[in-house]
């Protein structure tokens, strides 16, 4: 069912779920170019993150269902812009080791287990102030804290995680409703 029906909101709406796709196609691109950099072209993810982040629907056509739409996207470029400057970051490393991109190695030490627990932590901190943000720019206030917020998440995140299917993705989006980010299963593409 199409969400609008004047020609230009349709334009906007089409060029959007394409953004969409682009976002996940990027995530197979990235990890293709780190894995082998020699033959594989950059995958020129930051013009993406920078073209979504800067999107905005012009006002003489903007409804509520694409500006929903336009913030679920610029989400989930935030979440996957994490994600990619991780894999980054991590790619990084494994090539100053001397390992490849994308080894399964272990942790080699209970001090990499509690730092990989630390960066969870701190990106569900930096989520956190995004909801802030958010409802700071809704005019809206919110009781809850950093510790109530850490454990919604990560409750629901298990939840999601067990009925999970393989072509499904957690994502975490704004629910304008509750005034609050939750997380989500999304079908893949």
């Amino acid at each position: 069912m199409a969400l609008v029906s004047n020609p230009q909101q349709k334009a906007v709406e089409n060029e959007l779920r394409q953004l969409e796709k682009q976002v996940e196609a990027m995530d197979g691109k990235l990890r293709a170019y780190l894995a082998d950099r020699q033959n594989k072209p950059h995958p020129r993810h930051q013009e993406l993150i920078e073209k979504i982040q800067r999107y905005r629907i012009p006002p003489a056509i903007s409804t509520k269902q694409l500006e929903s739409q336009l913030d679920n996207l610029q989400w989930k470029i935030f979440y996957h812009k994490k994600a990619w400057q991780q894999q980054w970051e991590n790619a990084e490393a494994a090539y100053r080791q001397g390992r490849r991109f994308g080894s399964t190695n272990p942790p080699e030490s209970p001090a990499a287990e509690e730092e990989t627990e630390t960066r969870s932590s701190s990106s569900i901190h930096r989520y956190w102030k995004l909801q802030q943000k958010k409802l700071n720019e809704l005019g809206e206030k919110s009781g809850e804290t950093v510790d109530a917020f850490e454990n919604r998440i990560k409750k629901r995140y298990r939840e999601l995680s067990s009925a999970k299917g393989d072509d499904q993705d957690i994502v975490m989006t704004f629910n304008q409703e509750e005034k609050k980010c939750t997380l989500e299963l999304k079908k893949k593409g």
